[in-house]
């Protein structure tokens, strides 16, 4: 029989663990969820909660009896045996209205009231925060699908600057990864490094935004094969290219001339960003449609009954519209955009994530353009622009682009070669006129 460890050998173990140091970006300790108040409330609107089973487990042995009944009626384990695992065991059900059948008049979760902050599964518990591993490293950072980590990340006007903090006992409890980047120990420090000037590129405000994103597409094209098994070429070709890139910081003027002689087509750009408006509004949360709405009516100068008139007419109307409203916002607010790239870095281990590293960096790019072309029309259905208006469209695009990106799969369908695709081939997306 297995000895059974002492109560105060778990409780100096989890105090180790919360004393072990993690990276996180210096806005990260600024976020506190605000609960009854939030705007987009994350228990609305039907996510997938997949409840673990040492949580369904413990929901077993509730000793609430209204509680207990909602548990038994709204937990649905997977149907399959074959499916369960330890992770994904169950689910929760969703009310017809899209509301999690937890959620209280006040806003509140039941079980949290009823059984503590413990008994939520990692999905409840963990979100918006995002727990990621690089080779030996902890890392915490926050997702900006959620309204109040949004205005944590994307509002402050001073380059990001990772810091160390100390682990938090309950996410570490957990042990819940959101994203695992295997390395060799000596290969760890040069990936770091090619994400630190990652980092670097897209934070250097000397050269336009769409100049670091081509910048960085380039990096990114010389340090990884654009098509084939292989993420990333040798360590020595890294390291080589690491330092013919480092090098052009003391050249911007070279940078930004190289960006303005790319190719942009702005018809093509809004002809494929805004063509995803109808399938945007379909299932968009009350918060996504009023954006959308508002969007749709700014691009179209107002004439929604109309054939939208020509071409020629809708990019007239941009045109304006970001000179007048978009460009007078973001000339102060730049800041805005570049945080959000580097909040994708920081919380989605981009570009180490899941799938080549060109597929990564062209939904990136896709993201950006959908992003900037949709607030053009926001400023001209309001006639301006204000921080709350740009946060509420990022952050529920966002929340929608998380859980449902097929309009990137049907963009690169529609303008990615089929036989050799590569960066460049999406770079004029990242022209705004």
């Amino acid at each position: 029989m297995a000895k059974k460890r002492p109560a105060g050998g778990d409780r100096a173990r989890n105090l180790a663990v919360a004393r072990d140091q993690v990276v996180q970006p210096d806005y990260y300790a600024k976020f506190q969820c605000i609960g009854g108040e939030c705007e987009d409330n994350c228990c609305c609107f039907a996510w997938r909660i997949d409840i673990d089973r040492a949580t369904w487990q413990r929901y077993q042995a509730c000793r609430s009896e209204p509680l207990k009944l909602l548990l038994h009626e709204q937990i649905q384990l997977e149907p399959s045996p074959e499916l369960r695992s330890t992770v994904r065991y169950a689910t929760i059900k969703f009310l017809p209205n899209g509301q999690c059948a937890f959620l209280g008049y006040d806003m509140l979760c039941a079980i949290h009231k009823e059984m503590g902050s413990e008994s939520l599964s990692n999905t409840c518990a963990i979100y918006p925060r995002v727990v990621n591993q690089f080779g030996s490293q902890r890392e915490y950072g926050l997702a900006v699908s959620c309204p109040e980590a949004a205005r944590v990340a994307l509002l402050h006007p001073e380059p990001t600057v990772l810091v160390q903090g100390d682990a938090d006992a309950d996410l570490a409890r957990r042990g819940f990864l959101t994203f695992n980047v295997l390395c060799d120990a000596k290969d760890a420090p040069v990936l770091s490094q090619l994400r630190a000037l990652i980092l670097r590129i897209l934070q250097w405000r000397e050269v336009s935004l769409g100049a670091r994103m081509m910048l960085l597409g380039s990096l990114l094209n010389e340090v990884s094969p654009a098509h084939g098994k292989t993420r990333f070429r040798n360590i020595v070709e890294i390291m080589s290219a690491l330092e013919t890139f480092a090098a052009l910081f003391a050249d911007p003027g070279y940078v930004g001339t190289e960006f303005e002689r790319l190719p942009g087509n702005l018809p093509r750009k809004l002809e494929y960003t805004s063509g995803f408006l109808a399938d945007f509004l379909t299932g968009a949360t009350p918060r996504f449609k009023e954006s959308l709405t508002a969007s749709a009516d700014g691009l179209l100068g107002g004439r929604t009954n109309e054939a939208a008139g020509s071409m020629a007419a809708l990019m007239a109307n941009y045109e304006r519209i970001y000179d007048e409203y978009y460009l007078p916002y973001f000339r102060e607010k730049g800041y805005i955009l570049e945080n959000y790239l580097v909040n994708e870095v920081l919380a989605t281990r981009f570009p180490f994530v899941l799938g080549s590293v060109l597929e990564v960096y062209r939904a990136m790019v896709f993201n950006l353009a959908t992003i900037q072309v949709m607030l053009v029309g926001i400023a001209g259905h309001y006639k301006e622009l204000t921080d709350e208006r740009v946060i509420q469209f990022i952050q529920s695009f966002a929340r929608r682009s998380a859980h449902n990106d097929s309009y990137i799969s049907k963009l690169t369908e529609a303008i990615a070669s089929k036989d050799a695709p590569t960066f460049v081939e999406v770079m004029w997306m990242l022209r705004e006129r």
